[in-house]
């Protein structure tokens, strides 16, 4: 650690926050920039499996969030009827809404001493093997010992320094998801699945008074819906589904703006992350498909192993490799496990029972060290 001082963090989302929390912590000097301009008000939910929760407590966030969540222990299948089918005890989870989530972490990192910039963003790198020289969308010109790229799926410097052969592929599906108040039965990680098995509505709980609720829609290419009729798409979506939960949720929906649209666009870069001092973390080195709600717990994930890496080794080299050896093949089993339950629900002949099999075992798997 005393040979690495200086660190920037590209991307305060959930891994980058996170980091740039992490690092500050271990002692080092941290200045994190986003392209963002502020931190999102709006947003849908997330849930923080157990391992995440356990990675939060590692570094004392995890009662904040248990604190603006809610907490769960349960998984629950649904028909589109709403009728229970099957109810299973779960490993505990933590549902909350993202921008709270985004709040935390900022804060944490900042209240650290971390510095956090916004409407910024990388111009220029170069990587003179000892320290990165980095040039800043606003002219400044600045040294670092390492940079760590949180830059998303989407990730520029992922692009820059690693080639652009590890950009993202469509998986078949994608999401709409919206906010809704809870009804006492969302009590956990509940599924309501249509008679032939072939579409899925999900409702989490965020909070004591809220949840949100998302549907999966597969597609050979990638779906592009008009922004001002969203709402109006969504409900046509989901007429077949009468479960009370689901129709009314619905009616609290009123606007566009009130619904997130996204494709399933994944990539999963193979080791070693890292190139000279710059180093990939969370989507911008593994973005999975989201049924296994693990890629915001897998960039926390990240941000921890990645600070513990940096504070007990030698140097940079030794941490970097530290770090991508511990994360990928844990990673890898939870981007396989998460790609196969959307291959399932993409095959025309339903296959719930494996899926759900498929589900509690990467459960269990995630119960392990990171």
């Amino acid at each position: 650690m005393a040979k690495t001082k200086r660190v920037l963090v590209v991307g305060s989302g959930i891994g980058g926050a996170t980091a740039a929390y992490t690092l500050r912590r271990a002692g080092l000097e941290v200045h994190c920039i986003d392209t963002k301009l502020s931190t999102p008000a709006t947003g849908a939910g997330i849930c923080l499996l157990h391992n995440t929760m356990r990675a939060l407590a590692m570094v004392g966030l995890a009662e904040q969030c248990q604190e603006s969540g809610l907490a769960f222990q349960v998984f629950k299948q649904h028909d589109a009827k709403g009728q229970l089918l099957v109810s299973n005890p779960a490993p505990p989870g933590c549902g909350m809404r993202r921008p709270e989530l985004a709040r935390i972490l900022e804060g944490a990192a900042e209240s650290a001493g971390a510095v956090l910039e916004k409407g910024l963003t990388v111009s220029d790198l170069v990587d003179r093997g000892q320290e990165v020289e980095v040039t800043l969308s606003d002219g400044r010109q600045m040294t670092y010992d390492l940079v760590v790229a949180a830059d998303g799926a989407y990730s520029k410097l992922r692009d820059r320094v690693f080639g652009p052969e590890h950009k993202t592929r469509f998986a078949g599906q994608s999401a709409w998801r919206f906010n809704a108040p809870r009804p006492p039965e969302v009590d956990g990680f509940c599924l309501y699945r249509s008679a032939d098995g072939r579409r899925t509505v999900g409702a989490i709980p965020t909070s004591k008074e809220t949840c949100y609720l998302f549907f999966l829609e597969s597609s050979k290419e990638h779906l592009h819906m008009p922004n001002d009729q969203l709402h109006v798409l969504l409900r046509e979506r989901l007429e077949g589904f009468s479960a009370p939960v689901i129709q009314d949720s619905l009616a609290q929906v009123s606007g566009p703006d009130q619904v997130v649209f996204r494709p399933f666009d994944i990539t999963l870069v193979p080791p070693p992350w890292h190139r000279g001092r710059v180093v990939l973390l969370g989507d911008a080195a593994h973005s999975p498909t989201p049924q296994m709600t693990s890629g915001g717990g897998m960039a926390i994930e990240d941000a921890v192993v990645l600070a513990e890496s940096i504070a007990t080794s030698a140097g940079i080299p030794d941490a970097l490799a530290a770090y991508s050896t511990r994360r990928f093949e844990r990673v890898k089993t939870v981007y396989d496990a998460s790609l196969q339950l959307c291959k399932y629900e993409q095959d025309p002949v339903p296959q719930p029972q494996q899926a759900a099999a498929l589900l509690l075992q990467t459960y269990q798997y995630l119960g392990q060290p990171m």
